[in-house]
């Protein structure tokens, strides 16, 4: 039994030793769970690919709690190559999404990515999404600061569901 516990950790090593790589503890940065986050992240999810699709979207909550506005310039998720902020917009009686570049979020306010607003789309999987798993959330703002979290696997169904009932996640 101890044996097999010494292994199982030996081999858990190089795991616990990735969840920490690329990150100095020199850096500024924030994480979407502690409590002294600037911006706080929640409800966060990510729609599976849908069959021959090239590209899906992701939506959460973001909550600034500072006094001051905060700008969104980047978005990062595991296993997937490209992210971009984007907005759905209506012109001459037509819905279009635009690419954004920075999204400000104003102070003691929350912004929700959902279908029809502000919302991130995500290309060139470089790893599969399955439903049900949790991939790394990296935000990045303006001022330096960064914001980590999970963001959910979900299937078209349960999105439909989800926003039937007035709802992202369960």
């Amino acid at each position: 039994m101890i044996k097999n516990l010494a292994f199982f950790m030996l081999c858990s090593l190089p795991c616990m030793s990735q969840a920490h790589s690329g990150h100095t503890h020199s850096e500024p940065h924030q994480h979407a769970h502690a409590e002294q986050a600037p911006v706080t992240l929640t409800q966060a999810t990510i729609r599976d690919f849908l069959p021959a699709a090239k590209s899906t979207a992701g939506y959460f909550t973001l909550s600034n709690t500072t006094k001051q506005a905060m700008t969104l310039v980047k978005a990062e998720i595991e296993g997937l190559g490209r992210v971009e902020i984007h907005e759905h917009v209506h012109a001459n009686g037509m819905m279009r999404m635009q690419k954004l570049d920075k999204l400000e979020i104003a102070p003691d306010s929350q912004v929700e990515f959902k279908p029809g607003g502000y919302h991130l789309m995500a290309f060139e999987p470089t790893k599969p999404l399955k439903v049900g798993e949790n991939r790394k959330l990296t935000l990045y703002f303006a001022d330096g600061n960064r914001v980590y979290g999970l963001i959910e696997v979900i299937s078209l169904k349960t999105q439909m569901h989800n926003a039937h009932n007035g709802h992202q996640h369960h």
